[in-house]
């Protein structure tokens, strides 16, 4: 080891160590280092970090390293945790999020769950911008975004499947107790509003206008929904996918 190095121990708790790949991590560090950027140089941001011991004491992530140190470092949970040491707040209030460019799917199916799910910005800065002003919670894959120091809310999607995404996200955030299916513009996201069949008429093919008197419309996009083999479908796929969430599937 150089003398211009010290090395640390991490220990990785919970879903942190799908990050890391193993519980405890030894890693040689700069003089001067943080221990935030140790953590992040091993491939978890600080926004998936909610506190660190050391020695059984709570530091922060401006820790200075010092050799033959071991850390212990844990996800969100229910622990009492003094104030200041809470290194990423709980995000308070109805979780609204926004994704990454390559999680398309997944913003569909939060949207057809009612959850507010931004999507279609291409840009990884113009995404950190928005969540910031908006107080919106990052959803990607890409574990670079999530270290910008100016990102508070941020969760790297571990898999590569959209039901299994979706029932990642819901267990991390208790989204649960937020579904409201079909309330949401699968499209745009924006709120779907009850509107009279007369007032869109003329936007009907016709067999709809025959066999369909129930309808919504974006508020913000203007798109149209009625039930049928479509609206089904999803209904099926809801079903199925809350029976296996209590099942613990």
């Amino acid at each position: 080891m150089n003398k211009a190095e010290v090395r640390i121990t991490i220990r990785f708790f919970g879903s942190l160590v799908d990050l890391v790949g193993d519980r405890y991590v030894k890693i040689d560090a700069g003089i001067n280092q943080t221990i935030k950027d140790c953590i992040e140089r091993l491939g978890v941001p600080h926004t998936e970090v909610y506190f660190i011991t050391l020695r059984k004491d709570f530091v922060r992530f401006d820790r200075i390293v010092e050799n033959g140190d071991t850390y212990f470092v844990y996800p969100e949970c229910n622990l009492d945790i003094p104030k200041e040491y809470v290194l990423t707040p709980k995000y308070a209030g109805v979780p609204k999020f926004i994704l990454d460019i390559h999680l398309g799917k997944l913003a569909r199916l939060l949207r057809m769950l009612g959850i507010s799910a931004e999507y279609g910005i291409v840009e990884d800065e113009m995404i950190v911008q928005k969540a910031v002003s908006e107080n919106l919670i990052i959803l990607t894959r890409d574990r670079g975004m999530l270290k910008k120091s100016e990102v508070v809310y941020g969760y790297v999607v571990r898999s590569d499947k959209p039901e299994e995404q979706l029932r990642e996200v819901t267990l991390r955030y208790g989204l649960q107790r937020w579904f409201r299916p079909f309330t949401r513009c699968m499209e745009c996201n924006g709120e779907l509003i009850s509107v009279s069949k007369s007032v869109i008429l003329d936007q009907l093919p016709e067999k709809v206008k025959e066999n369909y008197d129930e309808f919504a419309k974006c508020s913000k996009c203007g798109k149209v929904y009625w039930g049928g083999t479509h609206y089904e479908n999803m209904n099926t796929f809801i079903e199925k996918f809350l029976e296996n969430l209590s099942k613990g599937k």
